[in-house]
């Protein structure tokens, strides 16, 4: 059989580096608003940090490479890794951390580019564009907590992408001081909601949202957001919108798990602060502006139990592992800190209600490790690679790169003074 030529090679390559080229060709698009939408999220940003709840201090790392925030209840003679909320019957530990993925990019100028705010900078460490908070809410029994994922397109335009979403985590945070915690939502016979906006997380979602839009400070970017309020009787109402997302993991299951809600693949719904030049320029060309609104946003309603598990977590950790690594990772952290114990006979896993569970910010450093580790290995595929051979048809093999932050939390129950006891 004769040897192939460079001709016949590139005739049978040719399938493959035409997929090859339209991938890249979307890419571009998704990066670029003058082509066309504006909704990539893979670019540079700081991580924020803000003192607005009181009683509650956030500290950040000393260098850029520490990988874990430490937070610690500022009345504590102590202190304690993560932050423990106490409220009647439930108390919240939390314990956020990330990982931001390595760049050395030059934002791209044109005439007319937006001018970043840097009144917060010096405040928030080199995180990526991933965003978080988690406050008390001013005299109630609740606690709100979230995870904000900047829109990296911007970068390329001469915007920081960084300012949409920490000015939104920031904004957030000090409304928690003015939230009300009533969850007596109105509902019509078929329990739907009729006012979404007497949803706390969407109400503080909104707001935060309408804040940043009416200072004037941020003049252009965006981001999608996944934000929790947690009450004193248990329960978890959450607002997500786009493809952030957060599980509860109960008994050694997933408990619950969130649905990402997107346009289309790469395309997830956001909030935006869209200046009109680039809207005239985007219908000129033939483009569309991704601009969601709060209302959008998936709303869920969940009674959370002791030893649940809730991870907050942007897509840095959903597009490199998979629910089941979650799990697994969850599961024995939990095992390994004596918080969960499993029974000998049935192997079922089941809440220690025994001692105060430990090992919050551990596990939270172990799941972002974990995701960083996935999303630079070039072989194995992940959720992301899984998604863009299934629907775009291209041949993306890997992990993706990516800014990566989860915000873990335990739920203690206590009745009496003592913590649950596993029945």
């Amino acid at each position: 059989m004769p040897a192939p030529t460079r001709f016949s090679l590139l005739v049978a390559a040719y399938p493959t580096i035409t997929a090859a080229l339209l991938f890249a060709f979307r890419r571009l698009q998704y990066q670029y608003p003058i082509l066309d939408r504006i909704i990539t999220h893979q670019s540079q940003a700081r991580l924020f940090q803000h003192n607005a709840a009181p009683g509650l201090a956030i500290t950040a790392p000393t260098t850029n490479a520490a990988t874990q925030y430490s937070a610690q209840i500022s009345q504590s003679a102590t202190g304690a890794s993560g932050a423990s909320i106490a409220t009647n019957n439930f108390q919240y530990t939390i314990s956020p951390s990330y990982h931001a993925k390595d760049r050395n990019l030059v934002a791209r100028k044109y005439s007319g580019s937006v001018v970043a705010n840097s009144g917060k900078r010096s405040t928030r460490p080199a995180s990526g564009e991933d965003s978080f908070f988690f406050s008390k809410i001013r005299e109630s029994e609740s606690v709100a907590l979230g995870v904000i994922d900047g829109v990296g397109g911007w970068n390329e335009i001469g915007v920081d992408a960084t300012d949409f979403s920490h000015s939104l985590a920031e904004a957030m945070a000090e409304l928690t001081a003015k939230l009300s915690t009533d969850t007596s939502a109105k509902r019509d016979e078929s329990n739907s909601i009729v006012s979404k906006f007497s949803f706390p997380p969407l109400v503080l979602l909104d707001a935060g949202y309408n804040s940043i839009r009416n200072s004037g400070k941020v003049k252009a970017g965006g981001s999608t957001a996944c934000v929790g309020v947690a009450h004193g009787n248990g329960t978890l109402q959450a607002a997500n919108l786009g493809d952030s997302g957060f599980f509860i993991f109960r008994d050694g299951k997933i408990h619950y798990m969130s649905i990402p809600q997107t346009h289309y693949f790469n395309a997830p719904y956001q909030l935006a602060i869209i200046p009109q030049k680039i809207i005239e320029q985007n219908a000129r060309y033939g483009g569309k502006n991704f601009d969601d609104k709060p209302s959008d946003a998936n709303l869920s309603t969940h009674k959370l139990k002791h030893g649940d598990v809730v991870l907050f977590c942007t897509d840095g950790v959903l597009d490199n592992l998979l629910p089941s690594d979650c799990l697994r990772i969850v599961n024995e952290e939990m095992i390994s800190q004596g918080n969960w114990i499993v029974d000998r006979r049935s192997g079922d896993i089941q809440a220690s209600g025994e001692r105060q569970y430990s090992g919050v910010d551990s596990l939270a450093k172990r799941l972002v490790s974990a995701a960083f580790k996935a999303s630079i290995d070039p072989k194995t595929d992940g959720p992301f690679a899984i998604e863009a051979q299934r629907q775009m048809k291209v041949l993306y093999k890997g992990g993706k790169p990516d800014d990566i932050t989860a915000l873990v939390m335990f739920v203690h129950q206590h009745i009496g003074g003592k913590t649950q006891e596993k029945s």
